[in-house]
């Protein structure tokens, strides 16, 4: 049996002292008793079940309540604190050699968990598989020796710093709170969403509204009022919500006047945007009074009741980082808002849309925007107001071009006109120049073919022609084909039957066997055309 020695101090130790101390009470209270009567009263707890805080129901044997009433006698409360062991921290599980191996094994890769050194230490022998300590217990004799995770700083949170910016505009921290349930425009209950953007050196929201959704146009009207009220701040710091992560967003942003930067924080971690987590605690009380309330408000109500509220309890009162009211410390600051203008057309939305080949219209949002008409069929980029459809800006699909402001097309409206292009005297005749050409094309296949020596052959009759030219194109002649060959003969023939094979062949090359009869009458046309003009040459 293991010695015990100095007697444990903690907080459980205590309060087994105390519960063991509730027990015996009753016999401590009393200095004498008959006969008899202590060794009755003792049986009585013995048989009664007692309540440890923490453990459950328990029952204590006789001997224990001697022992516990001698050692109160002896040296009161202490005496009845449990005694810690006499090897307390001492290995009996693991071997010095395996402890050591396992601390080596921890240094060498301070990212291995508990459970990779147990097996590694099962792979090289040291550990029996049926024998394998418990992982708590590994964990306890590494941090003793310096080589628990936290101790190498590879678990645990990262410690943190307070941020303090000297200046308004350095640093504007946004976020989301869902707020109360409010009366909605259809008449249905919905949850209101409270938006907003506070400058961390003055503690000032420069823009803070309710709205009823959380999307790209509400966080678009809560930054054009910060923007055209107090300025470019030099960072804008949100978390990773979907909102936020909108590429219109980083793009607007880098496009105004000082290049405001867009920062994100890591996912699951809210300790840098805690101005604005602080600020919440306001909204909070706010919402309660609001839902104290007997009946729903509207959200133009509830703004106006968040913008009372706001500057009596928050704008108007001393700030404990500021040592003064933020109302105190934004009069300091001198507006810059930047031109209207340019934040407007900065700040719209940005859709890839495509232009119908029939009417030119662009579909946004349920509505048609007439186009231009050569823009049909075409990719483009609208960009557009979602609180205000009255019109879109038309760009190339790159968005580096501005095309047009187009607006919505109008039911029943005439369609637009296709223009009809200016008919202007035409300085080439291209057909001409394209016969011109096919017909060099085919004397020049021609040329080994000498019209002075073609001689013609009394067997190469209107028959004997319409076999060589139909057999040679891949042609069935139907009747109306062999009435064509038939008035063609009478035209131009008799003819030389090299003649007849050279031009089909050269139409053959050009245009593929099995095309229109005509195709190849018109080769043996230019042909006997080019032999009447020059008879006695080559061409």
């Amino acid at each position: 049996m293991n010695e015990l020695r100095h007697p444990r101090d903690d907080e459980r130790a205590l309060g087994l002292a105390l519960f063991r101390y509730g027990v015996i009470a009753e016999l401590l209270e009393r200095e004498e008793f008959e006969p008899g009567e202590r060794t009755r009263r003792v049986r009585e707890l013995v048989e009664q079940t007692h309540f440890l805080p923490g453990h459950g129901p328990l029952r204590v044997s006789e001997r224990t309540l001697y022992a516990w009433l001698a050692a109160f006698r002896a040296d009161g409360l202490t005496a009845l604190l449990p005694r810690s062991r006499r090897d307390r921290g001492a290995c009996r599980a693991l071997a010095e050699e395996v402890l050591q191996r396992a601390a080596q094994l921890r240094r060498d890769l301070p990212s291995r968990t508990t459970s990779t050194l147990l097996d590694i230490l099962r792979l090289e022998g040291l550990l029996l598989a049926g024998a394998m300590p418990h992982r708590a217990t590994l964990d306890r004799h590494l941090a003793r020796r310096g080589a628990s995770r936290r101790q190498l700083r590879v678990l645990g949170q990262k410690r943190t710093i307070k941020m303090v910016f000297e200046h308004f505009g350095d640093l504007w921290v946004g976020d989301y709170h869902h707020g109360p349930v409010i009366l909605g425009p259809d008449g249905r209950a919905v949850t209101a969403k409270l938006g907003a953007f506070i400058d961390h050196c003055t503690r000032w929201p420069v823009a803070d509204r309710y709205y009823l959704s959380e999307d790209l146009s509400t966080l678009r009207d809560t930054l054009l009022r910060a923007l055209l009220a107090w300025g470019v701040p030099k960072k804008v710091y949100v978390d990773r919500g979907s909102v936020y992560r909108a590429e219109q967003l980083a793009w607007s942003l880098s496009r105004l006047p000082g290049r405001c930067i867009l920062i994100h924080s890591r996912a699951y971690y809210s300790q840098g945007r805690g101005v604005i987590e602080r600020w919440w605690q306001l909204a909070l009380a706010f919402e309660a009074e609001v839902a104290a309330r007997d009946e729903l408000l509207t959200l133009h109500q509830l703004n106006r009741l968040w913008e009372a509220y706001k500057s009596e309890r928050y704008c108007n009162a001393v700030h404990s980082e500021l040592g003064r009211t933020p109302a105190e410390a934004i009069a300091e600051v001198t507006p810059r808002p930047v031109d209207p203008e340019v934040v407007h057309e900065l700040f719209l939305v940005r859709a890839r849309r495509h232009v119908d080949k029939k009417d030119a219209c662009a579909r946004l949002l349920g509505r048609r925007f007439l186009c231009e008409s050569f823009l049909r069929d075409q990719w483009v980029q609208l960009r557009y107001d979602p609180s205000d459809l009255a019109s879109v800006l038309v760009f190339s699909e790159d968005g580096q071009r501005r095309i047009q402001r187009a607006l919505p097309q109008q039911p029943n409206a005439t369609p637009e006109p296709h223009p009809q292009p200016e008919q202007v005297k035409q300085s080439v005749d291209y057909l001409a120049l394209l016969r011109e050409d096919f017909d060099r094309k085919l004397l020049e296949h021609a040329k080994p073919l000498a019209y002075a020596r073609l001689e013609l052959d009394d067997a190469f009759d209107l028959q004997h022609f319409q076999a060589v030219l139909c057999d040679l194109a891949g042609l069935r002649p139907r009747q109306a084909d062999q009435r064509e060959l038939a008035a063609f003969w009478d035209t131009f023939g008799p003819l030389p039957e090299p003649l007849v094979r050279v031009a089909t062949e050269h139409a053959i090359r050009l245009h593929g066997r099995g095309r229109h009869l005509r195709i190849y009458l018109n080769a043996v046309r230019t042909l006997v055309l080019a032999h009447w003009q020059k008879p006695q040459e080559e061409p």
